[in-house]
C-alpha cells in the first residue's frame, strides 16, 4: 500500500470516527432535547391538574357555601311560619285557632270551621268524618287529646287542642 493511500485511509477513518462522534453528539442532544420537552410536558400536565383541582375545589367550597345558605334560609323561613300560625293558649277558639288549624291540614286558611276543616279534624281524631261538628265530634277530640271527655267544646279541651296544634307546627 503507498503513502497516498495510507493517508487516504487514514483520513477515512477520521472522517468516520468525526461522523460517529457527531452523531453520538447528536443523539445524545436528541435525548437530552426530548428529556427536555417530556420534562416540559410535565410540569404543564402539573399546572394543569394543580388548576383543574383549584377549580374543584373552589366549586366544592362555592356548592357547600351556598347550601348552607339554603339551610340557613329554610330554618329561617320554618321559623317564620311557626311564628306566623303559634297560638296563644287561652282555651278560647277564634279564627286564629282556626286558620292554624287549616294550615296544618293544608286547607285553604279563611278562618271559618266549616265542613271542609271540620272533616278534616275528624278525619284526624278518629271521628265520623261528616264535615258536622256535633258532641261525638268533641269527645272524639277530647279523647284523642287525653282531656275529659264530656262532649262539651269548653276551655280545657281548646287549650289542649291549641297545644297540640302549637306540637304539629314545630315538627
Amino acid at each position: 500500500m503507498g503513502l497516498f493511500d495510507k493517508l487516504l485511509g487514514k483520513d477515512k477513518k477520521e472522517a468516520e470516527a468525526k461522523a460517529a462522534q457527531e452523531a453520538e453528539a447528536a443523539k445524545v442532544a436528541a435525548e437530552e432535547a426530548a428529556k427536555k420537552a417530556a420534562a416540559q410536558a410535565a410540569a404543564k400536565r402539573t399546572a394543569e391538574l394543580e388548576e383543574l383541582r383549584a377549580e374543584e375545589e373552589a366549586a366544592a367550597n362555592a356548592k357547600a357555601i351556598a347550601e348552607e345558605e339554603a339551610k340557613k334560609a329554610a330554618k329561617a323561613a320554618k321559623e317564620a311560619e311557626i311564628a306566623k300560625y303559634t297560638l296563644e293558649v287561652d282555651g278560647s277558639w277564634g279564627p286564629l285557632t282556626t286558620i292554624t288549624t287549616q294550615h296544618i291540614f293544608g286547607l285553604e286558611e279563611d278562618g271559618s270551621c266549616g265542613p271542609l276543616t271540620t272533616k278534616a279534624i275528624q278525619e284526624k281524631v278518629g271521628a265520623v268524618a261528616d264535615g258536622d261538628w256535633g258532641p261525638n265530634t268533641t269527645k272524639a277530640m277530647q279523647a284523642f287529646l287525653g282531656v275529659t271527655v264530656d262532649g262539651s267544646r269548653g276551655p280545657e279541651t281548646v287549650s289542649a287542642w291549641q297545644r297540640w296544634c302549637n306540637e304539629q307546627l314545630k315538627l
